[in-house]
């Protein structure tokens, strides 16, 4: 089939009455997608990114979340912080352990334990507290889908 440069979005099922509500999260979807925050599948349907559409409903909002959660990152360069954040992600989505990490990072063991002791370092108490935790991953998965597009 050829390729036409065409996106489209599907925006949630609904009776004919409530047309605008799915043309409006069609278009934030298309929005999202033309951000780079998507990945271009054509056509791409809105439910296949609930969880993204949630982390981006406020950009200010969002923003706020990621400078508060990773406020510890900031001094590192941007190369560090991209390493201490693919490494606290792996750290908080596993169980923790040095192998899996490195196995997910695809770096030796011990470069990941030398990661998590940074990553001690820098946040301290919040690699076991469960708020902090929740209010890091989601801060880190939304910096990881802004920084792809």
């Amino acid at each position: 089939m050829p390729d036409f440069g065409i996106r489209a979005a599907l925006g949630p099922e609904v009776a004919p009455e409530e047309t605008a509500r799915s043309l409006r999260w069609a278009r934030r979807t298309l929005e999202l997608l033309r951000r780079g925050v998507l990945p271009d599948a054509r056509p791409v349907r809105w439910d296949d990114h609930l969880t993204t559409h949630w982390l981006f409903a406020d950009d200010v909002l969002r923003a706020a979340l990621e400078t508060s959660s990773l406020a510890p990152l900031e001094d590192l360069t941007r190369t560090a912080q991209d390493k201490a954040a693919e490494t606290l992600l792996a750290f908080l989505t596993t169980s923790g352990s040095a192998p899996e990490i490195a196995g997910i990072l695809g770096v030796h063991p011990q470069t990941a334990r030398n990661r998590l002791r940074t990553l001690n370092t820098l946040f301290g108490d919040q690699l076991h507290d469960p708020d902090a935790r929740f209010g890091l991953e989601i801060s880190l998965r939304a910096r990881k889908l802004r920084l792809a597009g």
